[in-house]
């Protein structure tokens, strides 16, 4: 069963519904609205909606919301990455590289992938919770911020080539388990290095994965010339991403003076 189309351009953007003979369309403004729009929709809601709701929630409700959702996120994203690891077991993808950066998504891992972007966008409530919290963004920090503004943009693009859709299920929903679960239940201390060392691991890779499939996928050769702008947009945000995780995990587990009570409040 071969894949549902998906093709997300800034000029326009198609994508078959899965299981379904209907066929999206959109065009701009509303291609712009959807990705630009989406970083400044975020913006608008942390520097002025998830700060008003601060003073109206009880302690206990935030709390609890708080951890709600963080179990839901950590359940959400072992479901995208078993989806996506069970997909590329029963196919032989897992054994053979090629097949597995070339070869489409069936439609019920579309329909996943489908999901798995727009859970980019359920993500933004872990900057309201920290808001609540009584976190500045200034202590939030721009890492946060930007990797949250950018995120579903990001997924719009990885979308467009098979190999990345998939190992954002997989790499990226792997990671988010473990991330999420730490945020819900907490883990031992040990894990929080490891997480952060993942995050960046699973960035270059799938980074890696993007650039070989013009090369590799002869359905994609001409994907990189067609589309160059789109191209681009993850060489433009994931080094971003990478050089504040090492950032992160340098200031917070090598050298940070405060090692211990940082630790404590991380």
């Amino acid at each position: 069963m071969s894949s549902p189309y998906y093709l997300f351009l800034f000029e326009r953007f198609q994508m078959e519904i899965p299981y379904k003979q209907e066929m999206i369309h959109l065009y701009p403004p509303w291609t712009y609205a959807i990705s630009i729009g989406s970083c400044l929709v975020y913006l608008f809601l942390i520097t002025a909606v998830f700060p008003w709701f601060t003073s109206k929630l009880t302690p206990s409700f935030k709390e609890s919301f708080g951890k709600l959702h963080h179990a839901l996120l950590f359940l959400y994203s072992l479901f995208s990455f078993l989806a996506a690891f069970y997909h590329i077991v029963v196919t032989g993808e897992i054994t053979s590289w090629t097949r597995y950066i070339c070869d489409p998504l069936p439609p019920w891992l579309r329909a996943v992938s489908i999901t798995f972007t727009l859970s980019k966008i359920w993500e933004w409530i872990d900057t309201a919770i920290l808001i609540w919290k009584g976190h500045s963004l200034k202590k939030i920090g721009f890492l946060h911020t930007y990797h949250h503004a950018t995120t579903f943009l990001l997924m719009l693009c990885v979308m467009n080539l098979p190999g990345p859709e998939k190992g954002g299920m997989l790499l990226n929903g792997f990671v988010h388990v473990l991330m999420y679960y730490h945020f819900a239940f907490r883990l031992s201390k040990i894990f929080r290095p490891i997480i952060t060392g993942l995050q960046i691991i699973q960035l270059i890779t799938l980074t890696y994965m993007w650039h070989i499939v013009p090369d590799l996928c002869p359905n994609y050769r001409n994907f990189s010339r067609d589309h160059l702008i789109i191209f681009l947009v993850p060489y433009a945000l994931v080094p971003v991403y990478c050089l504040f995780f090492l950032k992160f995990f340098i200031e917070q587990y090598v050298f940070s003076p405060g090692k211990s009570s940082t630790r404590k409040n991380d």
